[in-house]
């Protein structure tokens, strides 16, 4: 009888545990259909380098799959997956272990794991058969491994290297080769309806209707140094979806992949942020700023003689540095005043430059103060969507040499929906 009672009080509680809901175009961490891992590195020649972990929750009772594409840092997509969530569910994933070990995440629904020893089911959980999982998805599912060329493909592709296609093309590039052995990148998570091995750039993802509009993933993510005693933490971005809230023309977060015809549904993000900064007391290791940004164009691997392909590297329309007494200083801004990427003079500076990446404000920004907050406004001119604002994202890591760190989200000033607009600080440059 107790075990009875405390059941229904389970039931409760589970009942009362509904995903939260929040207003199309406020970025907000609800239980969203789509997540942003906004930037990642692995380090392919040390274990105890840094390496990048995230997770993927479901919200909801019933059964999921979140289709995962893993892309350079230069916005080309590399290699996508899904993953079979139960209702409830929670999937952690390491980087190291796909791009160093080629062991990608192992789960299966409710067909191929009927004793549930892969995916186990709760006692408030959905497992289904899920559709698609006897056609496209059955590598993913039954053998989660990538070896020899393709996983070489991966790891060269991810450090900026040349790497004959996943189609077996003569070698191309996909990413900034910075020469370190560090794997750099991003990562989009979206919800769908049933498996594919397809790209959301790709002919038929949209319109074919594999993602859905459920918002109910959401998850967080780490950077792990064992060998700098550092760790930092944040939540994934969330990107709620609304089937019917876009129109054509509406600027959405894979606006860029489906023509801006809005069949995506997912909310777009900030062009504006503001964030503190410190260089010194406790945080003796300054800060550095992980920066994701839209180009507003699908990208695709280039000749490696031709780095950086177009439109990199990406300008900003404004870039300032205040200190505690509010003096300021701009750091990067288009020079003569135009919005245009890139650069129009050699000498003009652009802070962020890449689709992903991770800059020091005391290095890459070289900014005079070491105590204040930074203004970014990160809106650049590509005429593939020469009437919206470019969407991005700013978290912010405070570190001190050797003892510990700390990360968390840069404040968004506007979305790329509603405040297309430039706003310039001082009225101009």
């Amino acid at each position: 009888m107790k075990r009875f009672a405390l059941g229904l009080a389970l039931l409760g509680l589970v009942a009362l545990g509904a995903p939260a809901t929040a207003i199309i175009g406020t970025v907000d961490d609800v239980p969203a259909a789509s997540l942003l891992l906004p930037y990642f590195e692995v380090d392919l020649n040390s274990p105890t380098g840094i390496t990048t972990l995230f997770s993927i929750n479901n919200a909801s009772a019933s059964a999921a799959v979140a289709h995962v594409t893993i892309w350079s840092d230069l916005s080309v997509p590399v290699i996508d997956f899904d993953v079979y969530l139960t209702g409830y569910d929670v999937q952690t994933i390491n980087l190291r272990d796909i791009i160093v070990s080629g062991i990608l995440p192992r789960t299966a629904d409710d067909g191929a794991d009927p004793a549930d020893t892969i995916s186990p089911q709760g006692p408030f959980s959905q497992d289904i058969n899920f559709p698609g999982a006897s056609g496209p998805c059955v590598a993913p599912y039954v053998n989660p491994v990538i070896t020899g060329n393709f996983l070489t493909y991966v790891q060269r592709a991810l450090t900026g290297l040349g790497a004959a296609p996943a189609t077996g093309s003569g070698s191309r590039c996909y990413g900034v080769p910075y020469g370190d052995g560090i794997a750099r990148g991003y990562v989009t998570i979206d919800s769908v309806t049933q498996c594919s091995l397809l790209f959301p750039g790709d002919v038929g993802y949209f319109e074919g209707g594999i993602p859905d509009f459920r918002n109910i993933l959401w998850g967080d993510y780490f950077y792990v140094e064992p060998g700098q005693n550092f760790a930092q933490g944040e939540t994934l971005v969330h990107l709620e979806a609304d089937a019917q809230f876009f129109v054509p023309g509406d600027y959405t977060f894979y606006g860029r992949y489906v023509g801006f015809t809005g069949i995506d549904g997912r909310e777009p993000l900030a062009s504006s942020f503001a964030s503190r900064y410190v260089n010194g007391g406790a945080f003796d290791g300054g800060t550095e700023f992980i920066v994701w940004r839209d180009t507003k164009q699908a990208q695709n691997d280039f000749a490696c003689a031709a780095f950086p392909p177009s439109p990199f590297p990406l300008n900003e329309t404004q870039v300032m540095a205040f200190d505690e007494a509010e003096d300021a200083t701009e750091l990067c801004y288009i020079f003569g005043g135009g919005v245009i990427s890139p650069p129009s003079d050699p000498e003009d500076p652009t802070c962020f430059p890449w689709e992903a990446g991770r800059y020091a404000m005391e290095g890459d920004l070289a900014s005079p103060y070491d105590f204040g907050w930074l203004y970014m406004n990160l809106n650049f001119f590509n005429a593939a969507a020469p009437e919206v604002g470019a969407q991005a994202w700013v978290t912010t890591v405070m570190k001190a040499e050797g003892r510990y760190a700390v990360g968390f989200d840069a404040i968004p000033l506007d979305n790329a929906y509603s405040n297309p607009q430039n706003v310039l600080i001082g009225g101009g440059l």
